[in-house]
């Protein structure tokens, strides 16, 4: 990983911290549309999301005039952006895998800013790489659409929460 990524995977750490800090003392609307509003996973992937793209404009400000391609840079942005949930959810359950549930918070909570880290060097690395990538129209299109709907979701959720767990059982087969 290149000095970039671990700057960029700091800025976002800092953003992440600071939605939710800003968040908790001020609870109001439009905070609650961006950052994580609860401690439940869903609002940590929420808030990581939009941390990202918060990043990466802060990241675009720096670099604009150095941008050689910025159809690239963008699209790889929101690419990153869109899967970096993901990313938090893989990495963060490797220890309730393989270690179950931690004996203090305190311990959660630093395994859980530690894998906050690792996710945003991680997703910045992920990025370089789709960088490289010539985005056809189709690729594009698909692009943007899971990033739209990420955004549909994320602000959905916010406020009514789906009927499916990822981890529960349906009622239907109580």
């Amino acid at each position: 990983m290149g000095w970039g990524n671990y700057r960029k995977g700091i800025v976002f750490y800092a953003v992440f911290m600071v939605m939710y800090l800003v968040y908790r003392f001020v609870p109001i609307f439009p905070l609650n549309l961006i950052c994580g509003i609860t401690e439940s996973n869903f609002q940590h992937y929420k808030a990581g999301f939009f941390a990202y793209l918060i990043a990466s404009l802060i990241e675009f400000g720096f670099k604009r005039r150095t941008i050689r391609n910025r159809e690239s840079f963008c699209f790889s942005r929101l690419t990153a952006t869109t899967f970096l949930p993901w990313f938090i959810f893989i990495l963060w359950y490797i220890a309730p895998a393989v270690y179950g549930k931690w004996p203090q918070v305190t311990l959660e909570i630093i395994y859980a800013n530690v894998i906050i880290i690792i996710t945003g060097m991680f997703v910045a690395t992920f990025e370089r790489g789709l960088e490289q990538i010539a985005y056809a129209r189709q690729l594009k299109a698909v692009i943007l659409i899971l990033f739209l709907v990420s955004i549909g979701l994320y602000l959905i959720f916010t406020f009514r929460l789906p009927w499916a767990d990822v981890f529960v059982e349906p009622s239907w087969r109580g």
